[in-house]
């Protein structure tokens, strides 16, 4: 997932290794994160239990958060998505594949501001 995300330079990314770093990482003051990409057997914290936390918090309502993990079971999706993501990418993640969400999301994004 570094390798294909370090293959678009107008966008920054940070990697962290763990639910637990994610979430240390996410309530960082002095960073904002439009977009998380997580992984549903992330260790400490797992991608639906950080999604839960995110969807929970009103400093975060407005993350996007993609899904994406080699769990493609009914179960899993559905979780998912009771969770609060609309997002769900099937592992192995293709460049493609995720170019297609990155669109996706900035599209979804760039409908939602309104102008004054």
């Amino acid at each position: 997932m570094a390798a294909i995300l370090g293959k678009w330079p107008e966008h920054q990314f940070t990697i962290v290794q763990d639910g637990e770093a994610a979430w240390a990482m996410l309530n960082d003051t002095g960073r904002s994160f439009d977009v998380a990409f997580l992984d549903v057997n992330m260790p400490g914290i797992d991608g639906i239990a950080l999604l839960k936390r995110l969807r929970e918090s009103p400093f975060f309502r407005a993350v996007q958060v993609v899904i994406c993990t080699a769990s493609n079971d009914r179960a899993t999706i559905a979780a998912a998505i009771q969770s609060g993501t609309k997002h769900y990418v099937v592992k192995p993640c293709t460049e493609e594949v995720i170019a297609r969400k990155l669109a996706q999301l900035a599209a979804a994004v760039d409908s939602s501001r309104t102008l004054v």
